[in-house]
């Protein structure tokens, strides 16, 4: 038996035109299988629960694997697979951690060229981030978690505890990303440089389309 919210139609698109349907988050814990739906635009869309064994392999098309750590999700997606006799099951995967360090290269980018243009008397102003990311970047889950200050649900079973916690983590990632894209839209010549803004960072964006 599963249960879920009604999910919305999402119609993000990447540049190049396709579908960006967005993240799926599976956790596995206590003997049952939390799956979750995350959107491209760090929105969490639906949540469905069920026991160890059966079968959410539905719920996972179109969308990458969202994960800290994606081994056991794929793992378990796997074994969906299988179960379901499906051959052709596409897994593409996204980890937190590479998604913030593709957040931090770029926005360490924007400044280097802002840098360049302030020693040329072209541009006055700085670069200011709404929320400044950490140096280094988080080591570990938990890590992420202090800094983003998600907090762990209490009254929920461990598998769904994760899954919001990874969906928690996922919007924080996003909403980086998205202030990335307000300052591209407020320079010209960093447009000019990295391109337009765009819903998610490239690579990102390129394992959403693909999936």
């Amino acid at each position: 038996m599963t249960t879920g919210t009604q999910e919305e139609l999402l119609t993000t698109r990447a540049a190049d035109g396709r579908a960006l349907i967005g993240h799926v988050v599976v956790c596995r814990a206590g003997g049952e299988v939390a799956v979750a739906h995350l959107g491209a635009d760090g929105v969490t869309t639906g949540e469905w629960v069920a026991p160890v064994g059966e079968s959410l392999l539905e719920r996972c098309e179109g969308r990458a694997l969202l994960a800290w750590d994606a081994a056991e999700a794929v793992a378990v997606v796997r074994e969906w697979a299988l179960a379901d006799g499906a051959t052709d099951v596409n897994l593409v995967t996204v980890t937190l951690s590479e998604a913030l360090t593709e957040v931090a290269e770029a926005r360490a980018g924007y400044a280097a060229v802002v840098a360049e243009k302030q020693a040329a008397r072209l541009e006055s102003g700085d670069l200011r981030w709404p929320v400044t990311l950490p140096d280094p970047l988080p080591a570990t889950l938990e890590d992420l978690r202090r800094r983003a200050r998600v907090v762990v649900p209490s009254d929920v079973s461990e598998a769904v505890a994760q899954a919001r916690l990874i969906c928690g983590l996922g919007e924080w990632v996003v909403r980086r990303w998205q202030e990335n894209a307000v300052a591209l839209s407020r320079r010209e010549y960093l447009r000019a440089e990295f391109g337009e803004p765009s819903v998610l960072a490239p690579r990102w964006e390129e394992r959403l389309a693909g999936a």
